[in-house]
């Protein structure tokens, strides 16, 4: 290595120095071999900067390949014989540099797993302007990532998913998202294949059985932003978005879907403009791009992701109508709204690296629950955004729970950015602020960062200035960086004191659940603490900003006969009480607002798992609070009981079920009587799943027979869209063999995305080892779609009475499985597959299963350690407090 390295720097010397036009800078000599251990697999120097693609695409998803020229213009900042950017996978056939009409050779190389590559020059490339052009060919991916292939009966089509870092295996490029360009784009696509991008279509033409397609110049954009579809996809064009007091154009407004599934999006397209209409006048900034297509990929994508002006959505999020569920509808409502409002924060404004992708994120979730609580009230989402930043809390209060803000400095952490920390935790302590400031002046400085960074990036300095400013709040910024710099969930006790004058008393630290060993006295949040209560007949609300560890405040007037710790739950924060504390606000439970049961059942939910909360005062809370008006209190009821299961052994099933039946029995039949019907749904499921009431399976299983047609002529009004999941399991669970069988056969042959993702999910909750092994055997043959097999495997994880069956599966082939989970989830949900083991040895060994299977999940080591932590939490939590939960539930 050593010899050949110094014959090619020798070479690169000589090449230099015989052409005087190349002695105006001295040049970076660094080879490609010189250079192995310093390959840039986190971000790229500045060096070499694009500043314009020309993109040009052939793809046919009825072959395994794709073709394509990328064309670059970029400045080149220093003298070079080596340009360092992104490729993964690409079988480059031509690269060269054209510079002052002079065409240089180059050698590409791909340099790292991650898709960092190389250009090696035999001459010197001088600074300045230049052109990157570079001619390759790439596999289809085939896991819904990438630019990947799909086929459904004799149709072929292709799509893309380019974030985080996937562009690179569709073209060559400065695969950042600080690099903010123009793109030129055009496809070569089979006749009679549609062609969809991010711009609109300026010209076409036909060449024998092919058609070329060119588009619009886009705005500034990065790569992770681009999308391309090809295939015999419907086009249902809808009316414009008329323009309005905010934007003086209308807005092109199409749907995309698969051949035949058309017309399905009409109701989707029908509450776009109502939704985009109110980000609007929210941002008071025209939607930023030249039109707007919704696609609705065949892949089973499993989500949405918001490419500039071509949308790309799951099926099941799309294909709706008026009588689709509730679930499937709000859904629907509640992803559209995120993506749209990803239209001005993440697109048109962008991190300007994947440290402060949170931004995008929080923002978005924040905003979507705003818009569509405004859009559709009947959905009832105005406790979304909290019970989200609830769900955070569970992950972060482990000890190994990262920061909103972490610092990615590797490409294969790019993905540790996704997860609840950065979408809920994000999302809350937005709204929290939010509440701290005031809407308008929160919206405020919302708008000032827009305006300010348009077309550009910003990073969370940025980004916290502007809102500062635009609120006229300068503690913004540094309570938004307390909660984005460090992690943990803060503690709060708070106590009255009115001996001589009424004084609040606050006391931080960080929650810690019982057997963890994190240091809880060293984290300090600048904290908004808000407090409600009755001074007499009047109800009062106050609101204190903690900076310090402990601090006390006046309250005016007489003493309150009692407080809440954290009004209208805005608060990311959980409280402590002492018992009579906690009785005296149980006791009144009923009488809270919706916000703040939620928070109530939260902190008494987190001083159980601490050991600070008994079993008994835990089981009291549960009870009362199964009664609340609000549904998603209930709802989060439901979900506290089914983690109990966690906690006690195969012996105390039985006392679980009758516990759970005793709990919610009453509030199912109220729900059904008077709904919503979301709770009605929800308890159905809890009472027949989790509860296994056997007066209400009976029924059903009959209905899950007539749905089908098992033994009986099919009934498609047998089950209410809302239920069809649910009934199905009762199917699988109590019919046997033979419909397990015909449902497995109808789900896999079934092109709607309700049903196909109720059986599916349905056919998961098997827990006959001869059906498991069915399940598992059609997972292997590959009868499912994207993240459908993922799916089922996590739910046959999550379930006591499957859990053993499938993991000795898993673990006897896991390079087989582990390949079937979309690559770019993969470091995320492999580890978290073991979540619900409770079980050190487990999880040791599945542990011991990824490290040996490493090169198929990089980066998958901070999710490992977060499912240990758990596993390890829940193990001590159950030594603890198993005999007294079984001896409180027994009564």
């Amino acid at each position: 290595m050593l010899v050949r390295a110094l014959f090619i720097l020798s070479l690169l010397l000589t090449s230099a120095c015989d052409n005087p036009s190349q002695k105006r800078s001295q040049p970076n000599l660094q080879t490609q071999e010189d250079t192995e251990h310093q390959v840039p697999a986190g971000q790229l120097d500045e060096s070499t900067i694009p500043l314009h693609y020309r993109l040009k695409l052939d793809i046919n998803p009825r072959l395994p390949e794709f073709t394509g020229t990328t064309e670059i213009d970029v400045e080149i900042r220093e003298a070079t014989q080596l340009i360092w950017l992104h490729g993964k996978n690409l079988a480059v056939s031509s690269a060269e540099i054209i510079q002052d009409e002079q065409t240089i050779t180059a050698v590409y190389k791909q340099r790292h797993d991650s898709g960092v590559a190389s250009l090696v020059t035999e001459t010197v490339v001088q600074p300045g302007k230049a052109t990157l052009r570079i001619a390759y060919s790439a596999p289809f991916n085939n896991s819904s990532n990438a630019l990947y292939s799909v086929n459904r009966g004799a149709d072929h089509y292709a799509a893309t998913q380019f974030q985080p870092i996937a562009a690179r295996q569709v073209f060559p490029s400065f695969d950042e998202p600080r690099f903010k360009v123009p793109f030129d784009i055009s496809v070569t696509a089979t006749a009679g294949d549609v062609v969809v991008t991010t711009t609109p279509e300026v010209r076409s033409i036909r060449e024998g059985d092919k058609m070329h397609y060119d588009f619009a110049t886009t705005r500034p954009l990065p790569t992770y932003l681009l999308a391309f579809v090809v295939g015999p996809y419907d086009v249902e064009v809808y009316d414009d978005i008329p323009a309005n007091s905010v934007r003086n154009r209308s807005v092109p407004l199409r749907g995309i879907a698969a051949r035949g599934q058309g017309g399905k999006m009409r109701y989707a397209l029908s509450h776009t403009a109502g939704l985009l209409s109110i980000l609007e006048t929210y941002f008071n900034i025209p939607y930023p791009y030249k039109k707007l297509d919704l696609i609705a990929t065949p892949a089973g994508f499993g989500g949405a992701m918001e490419n500039v002006g071509a949308i790309i959505y799951d099926e099941w999020l799309m294909l709706l109508d008026e009588q689709s569920s509730i679930d499937q509808r709000r859904a629907f409502f509640a992803t559209h709204a995120h993506e749209l409002a990803h239209m001005w924060f993440g697109d048109l404004v962008t991190p300007d690296w994947w440290t402060d992708i949170w931004l995008n994120e929080s923002f978005a979730t924040w905003m979507s629950y705003k818009t569509v609580q405004t859009y559709w009230p009947e959905g009832q989402f105005d406790h979304s955004l909290q019970q989200g930043a609830l769900f955070a809390m569970a992950n972060d209060s482990l000890e190994s729970a990262r920061e909103i803000r972490e610092i990615v400095t590797h490409n294969d952490r790019i993905t540790d950015s996704f997860d609840g920390i950065t979408y809920e935790k994000g999302g809350g302590v937005l709204g929290m602020i939010e509440h701290y400031a005031g809407e308008e002046n929160f919206r405020n400085g919302i708008r000032h960062h827009l305006n300010r960074y348009a077309d550009a990036t910003a990073n969370a300095g940025q980004f916290m200035a502007s809102l500062a400013q635009g609120a006229e709040l300068s503690e913004i910024e540094p309570m938004f960086a307390s909660f984005i710099n460090q992690a943990g969930v803060p503690l709060v006790n708070i106590e009255v004191d009115c001996k001589d004058s009424t004084q609040l008393l606050l006391k931080q630290s960080r929650y810690a659940p019982l057997g963890s060993e994190m240091l809880t006295d060293r984290s300090i949040w600048q904290l908004p603490v808000c407090i409600s209560g009755y001074q007499g007949e009047v109800k009062i609300e106050s609101c204190h900003l903690m900076t310090q560890q402990q601090q006390s405040f006046d309250l005016e007037g007489q003493c309150p006969d009692d407080v809440f710790p954290n009004a209208n739950g805005s608060g990311y924060y959980r409280f402590s009480l002492d018992d009579a504390g906690w009785q005296k606000l149980i006791a009144r439970a009923l009488s809270l607002s919706g916000g703040e049961a939620l928070s109530l059942l939260d902190s008494l939910d987190a001083g159980f798992r601490a050991g600070t909360v008994s079993s008994t005062r835990y089981v009291d809370g549960l009870t009362m609070l199964a009664r609340h008006q609000n549904w998603a209190v209930v709802n989060n009821v439901t979900g506290n009981l089914e983690e109990l299961g966690d906690l006690l052994l195969p012996e105390d099933s039985s006392l679980l079920l009758e516990a759970n039946r005793r709990l919610l029995s009453a509030r199912y039949r109220t729900a059904l009587a008077e709904g919503p019907e979301v709770l009605a749904n929800r308890l159905q499921r809890f009472m027949l799943i989790i509860a296994r009431e056997p007066t209400l399976r009976a029924p059903l299983a009959e209905r899950a027979a007539a749905y089908i047609g098992f033994e009986t002529r099919a009934d498609p009004a047998a089950i209410e869209p809302g239920q069809l999941e649910t009934t199905l399991s009762i199917g699988v669970q109590d019919l046997g063999e033979p419909y397990f069988d015909k449902l497995l056969k109808l789900a896999i042959a079934s092109e709607d995305p309700a049903f196909r993702g109720a059986a599916i999910g349905a056919l998961a909750r098997a827990e006959d080892s001869t059906l498991i092994v069915k399940l598992q055997s059609a997972i292997e043959a590959e009868k499912f779609r994207g993240t459908e097999t993922t799916r089922i495997i996590s739910r046959q994880m999550a379930r006591a009475a499957s859990r053993s069956a499938t993991f000795d599966w898993l673990k006897s082939k896991p390079e087989k499985l582990l390949s079937m989970i979309p690559e770019t989830f993969r470091p995320t949900i492999a580890p978290s597959l073991a979540k619900r083991m409770c079980s050190v040895e487990e999880t040791d060994d599945w542990q011991n299963i990824l490290e040996a299977n490493e090169a198929l999940i990089p980066g998958y080591q901070r999710s490992m350690r977060q499912v240990v932590e758990y596993n390890d939490l829940c193990a001590a939590l159950r030594k603890n407090s198993r005999l007294d939960l079984i001896q409180e539930l027994s009564q």
